[in-house]
């Protein structure tokens, strides 16, 4: 699934070279579903400016000159790829954007494998309300420890899984948590009650160096091939990861363990990594 560092990558292409451009066509393939209906889609997207195009989480939103904001979540197998009219069809493609910039006209198509994604239109009231799911982002600086702290401690869960519950802090997914984890020593089922105001100023710049990180590589593409950036060409942050997928620890070479936790494959190393117990009282706001 593309995290934070993918969409900010896609996100970046995308702002990069059609801001100011105008939707001269959408095309919606078969009875693919977009919100809150087609009818109201296409009416409101078609013949339309691109005002600007930035990232909520891991949304992509496109604001429109007429108040609309047109948002993709790709989920787990989305993307949105630059193509030139002529190139040949892309597998998967779902919605097919004819944008026109200085006289200049090239797709842009929404693909979705397995159909997970979403593409929604949004009122300015409805995006406020959307943006009120996602917690702070950790790469931005945004929140402190103390904060982050206070936000883990409401929860009674692992903090993997805290880590990727996006109302707590947004943006991080199954890879980039298990390398924050791994870069600040916790182990991943410790306890969210047990992080203290230290262990979570360890995490937050753990999880921001992660995240920068994996921006300026690109993202990262894993052997299914799934992430592209908007090019469609391949991230390079699985050349860096730091425990994710790997056998050996690279600290004390160490054999890595690896556990479903909820369902996710979590990469820990049971020795660098510490099961944090009976700290202190949670810190108060």
């Amino acid at each position: 699934m593309p995290e934070l560092p993918e969409v900010q990558t896609i996100t970046s292409d995308l702002k990069k070279y059609f801001e100011n451009s105008t939707i001269d066509d959408v095309k919606i393939s078969g009875e693919y579903n977009v919100y809150p209906d087609r009818k109201f889609f296409l009416a409101h997207t078609k013949n339309v400016q691109i005002s600007s195009i930035n990232r909520i989480a891991k949304n992509i939103v496109f604001e429109l000159e007429n108040g609309y904001f047109m948002v993709f979540h790709l989920a787990m197998t989305g993307r949105l790829l630059i193509r030139a009219l002529n190139q040949k069809p892309d597998k998967w493609t779902k919605i097919t954007f004819t944008l026109k910039k200085n006289n200049k006209s090239v797709e842009v198509r929404f693909c979705d494998m397995r159909m997970f994604g979403k593409a929604v239109l949004y009122s300015k009231e409805e995006l406020e309300k959307m943006k009120q799911k996602y917690g702070p982002e950790a790469h931005k600086g945004s929140i402190d420890a103390k904060e982050f702290a206070h936000r883990l401690n409401s929860k009674r869960t692992t903090i993997k899984n805290a880590l990727l519950d996006q109302s707590i802090i947004s943006g991080l997914g199954n890879i980039y948590a298990t390398d924050s984890l791994f870069l600040a020593r916790i182990h991943p089922e410790t306890k969210t009650q047990n992080i203290d105001t230290k262990s979570a100023a360890k995490l937050l710049e753990a999880a921001k160096l992660i995240l920068n990180e994996g921006i300026e590589h690109r993202g990262s593409t894993l052997e299914d091939a799934m992430y592209v950036d908007a090019f469609g060409k391949p991230g390079t942050h699985q050349n860096y990861f730091r425990i994710y997928g790997k056998k050996t620890c690279i600290n004390c070479s160490g054999k890595v363990s690896v556990k479903k936790i909820n369902g996710r494959g979590t990469y820990f190393c049971s020795f660098c990594q510490i099961l944090l117990e009976g700290t202190k009282k949670p810190p108060v706001l």
